[in-house]
């Protein structure tokens, strides 16, 4: 077991590595888990740039950008406990705010622990102006991640240090290496959210038809996927015939809705994105229940966390 310091992307980065597994986090790019490579199949999982110029063409579809809060927020703006939030317009062209204040920043290192085999990483939005500017309460993110015998946990803290209740919606980018002519994907959903032309949800849900398929295990080559389905399990399951492998991603209770996408269906990748809200939450006028809608009080600290576990087919 070890943890490294090494440059990945012309950036720093560190590598924690044992036996089966090296994995590769990028602090300066929001603390993006950015590789997992499975040394025995020479295999990388998720899917990873070979050039820095790769990564920020597409830098949302590389490893596991941190989402908070995650998707979009209509009209970059939203109301909560009678106060008005206004976030950065980041996506003109549908008028709404895209994946929160956090996946582009620089987190720092606070922890590293070679024996156990874990790296911890932070960000304070005290730090950064343009964060209180839109979201003015002072919270801190606190990532551990750590490598395993069968892959790797991710675990993270959100704690609200304003005097306020803050409002809060996490997600993961997760994006996969996926050979979409022969890898497989299995999950339990039952409906998803109708959206508009926005991509935003308009409250209406939608039956999907060929839900024993996705069960089952479906091919995905050609299928252009950008849907959000309310979890029914907390998992979803990656087949690779090809590799004679299977993943298990498995998430805490807290996460709510499982966002899937592979673009134009052509290329190598699939997004498995868990989310504690939906698209566009704080602007539903539907219960939390349904929503995930989180408020996070004063002093508390709310933890989330998932699981990559890599087993033979």
């Amino acid at each position: 077991m070890a943890i490294s310091k090494i440059t990945f992307l012309e950036e720093d980065a560190y590598q924690l590595e044992n036996d089966r597994f090296k994995a590769t986090l990028i602090p300066g790019q929001g603390s993006n888990l950015i590789s997992l490579f499975d040394k025995e199949n020479q295999q990388e999982l998720l899917r990873t740039p070979k050039t820095r110029q790769e990564y920020m063409e597409r830098r949302m579809l590389y490893g596991t950008p941190v989402l908070f809060p995650p998707n979009r927020i209509e009209d970059a703006r939203f109301e909560f406990e009678g106060r008005e939030y206004h976030l950065e317009m980041n996506r003109t062209k549908e008028n709404v705010h895209i994946h929160g204040f956090v996946h582009d920043k620089q987190w720092k290192v606070t922890e590293q622990n070679n024996e156990e085999n874990y790296i911890i990483t932070e960000i304070n939005s005290a730090d950064y102006k343009e964060i209180l500017q839109q979201f003015p309460h002072e919270f801190v993110l606190r990532m551990k991640i750590s490598l395993t015998e069968t892959g790797l946990k991710q675990q993270l803290f959100i704690k609200n240090l304003s005097e306020l209740d803050m409002p809060a919606g996490l997600g993961y980018h997760t994006t996969f290496f996926f050979p979409i002519a022969q890898s497989q994907l299995s999950i339990n959903i039952h409906e998803k959210w109708e959206l508009n032309q926005r991509h935003l949800p308009t409250g209406k849900m939608l039956k999907v038809e060929n839900t024993d398929e996705f069960k089952n295990g479906i091919l995905l080559k050609g299928k252009q996927l950008d849907d959000v389905y309310p979890m029914l399990d907390r998992s979803a399951t990656i087949l690779h015939p090809e590799f004679g492998l299977k993943l298990n991603y498995t998430v805490s209770d807290n996460f709510k809705h499982w966002v899937l996408f592979t673009s134009s269906g052509t290329e190598d990748f699939l997004a498995i994105e868990p989310y504690s809200w939906v698209t566009n939450a704080p602007n539903l006028d539907l219960p939390a229940e349904k929503t995930g809608m989180l408020s996070i009080k004063s002093n508390q600290e709310v933890e989330f966390h998932t699981e990559i576990k890599v087993n033979k087919l």
